[in-house]
């Protein structure tokens, strides 16, 4: 009697292609430049301050 266990290491990890991943930072990238670009009351609404506004923005292209 033979008894089968799946433990799961057999299945690869699906990474996204290197394309989407560039696609995916510069997207990010856009987005932090239009947090920044938002007003002082605009930012308020969302809970946000300046400072982290200038925060996010300043993260590197990669850091996700």
């Amino acid at each position: 009697m033979a008894y089968y266990t799946d433990t799961g290491f057999g299945t690869a990890i699906q990474r996204p292609s290197f394309r989407a991943r560039i696609t995916a930072a510069f997207e990010l990238r856009k987005q932090r430049k239009a947090l920044y670009s938002l007003t002082d009351e605009q930012l308020n609404d969302v809970g946000l301050t300046r400072a982290d506004a200038a925060k996010e923005y300043s993260k590197s292209i990669w850091a996700l």
